[in-house]
């Protein structure tokens, strides 16, 4: 499962541009970007280092992303 750029910087309160350059730069430990031969990136979040690094609990078993209240799984 791939966490989407835009569903990533809207859980963190950030930019998508944030989220994109910071990968692009090795600088969020939360994924990677590839860039092709055409210069495009493309872009990898594992739901797994998302939540290690920002402490926000990422439901996996819906096709949507969605983050859990870690309050309310207590």
């Amino acid at each position: 499962m791939n966490i989407k750029v835009s569903e990533a910087a809207k859980l963190m309160g950030k930019s998508e541009q944030f989220v994109r350059i910071q990968l692009q730069r090795g600088l969020l430990p939360i994924g990677c970007a590839k860039q092709n031969a055409n210069g495009k990136y493309s872009y990898y979040i594992s739901p797994k280092l998302f939540e290690e690094y920002t402490g926000i609990k990422i439901d996996t078993k819906k096709e949507n992303t969605k983050a859990t209240n870690f309050e309310n799984s207590l």
